[in-house]
């Protein structure tokens, strides 16, 4: 359901997060699609998530869900969708993607330019 509010667009942003909660509320651990979804939905929100992707990014790691290449394109995504303050961001999870062995794609590349 996460990946069809995603798939939605922006106005299903805030959908896609509740649907998130509620997973997590009734002890179901997301796994790294629920997490990417999650964060893809926040970026098709707009810059005002961009917060809420990196938080999503720093949650998983912190649970033990290793991000994967889908997960880091969204999250650069979202960074650009946040603005020039987040340049930053997006370059250093582009590095750390790269740090962790995982050659970038062309859609993550583009997403970071």
């Amino acid at each position: 359901a996460i990946s069809a509010c995603e798939k939605g667009g922006g106005e299903y942003t805030d959908t896609a997060l509740a649907l998130l909660a509620e997973l997590k509320k009734r002890g179901t651990e997301p796994d790294v699609i629920t997490y990417s979804a999650a964060i893809s939905a926040c970026e098709k929100g707009g810059g005002e998530y961009t917060d809420t992707a990196l938080g999503l990014l720093a949650e998983m790691k912190k649970r033990g869900v290793a991000p994967n290449e889908i997960t880091y394109s969204a999250a650069i995504s979202a960074c650009e969708k946040g603005g020039g303050e987040y340049t930053d961001t997006a370059l250093a999870l582009l590095a750390e993607l790269k740090k962790r062995g995982t050659e970038p794609d062309v859609i993550t590349y583009s997403a970071a330019i």
